[in-house]
């Protein structure tokens, strides 16, 4: 058994990768749902995207870091406040 002062929080957390992989899969799925990644730019920030723009979120789901802020605004802005947390991150009880 591992003492208390031997654990720690590891400077990277990248050893469940499966979690953000859910939620990356989640997101592009309401993405789809809405008709592109244009639409949903639209939703989330009010404005048509610039082409960079509509690149920047096509690159930020398929491999950026999702903040915490992004994801609120996902929730905030998609109407995603009903789903749960084991939807996004495709996690079912048993």
């Amino acid at each position: 058994m591992q003492k208390w002062e031997d654990m720690t929080l590891p400077k990277k957390l990248d050893e469940n990768p499966q979690y953000v992989e859910a939620l990356r899969s989640f997101l592009k799925a309401e993405r789809k749902k809405m008709g592109g990644t244009k639409a949903m730019y639209l939703a989330l920030y009010g404005v048509e995207p610039e082409e960079k723009e509509e690149k920047r979120l096509i690159n930020l789901l398929n491999r950026g870091a999702l903040s915490g802020e992004f994801i609120g605004l996902c929730i905030d802005k998609l109407g995603l406040a009903n789903r749960t947390l084991g939807e996004a991150f495709n996690i079912h009880q048993s």
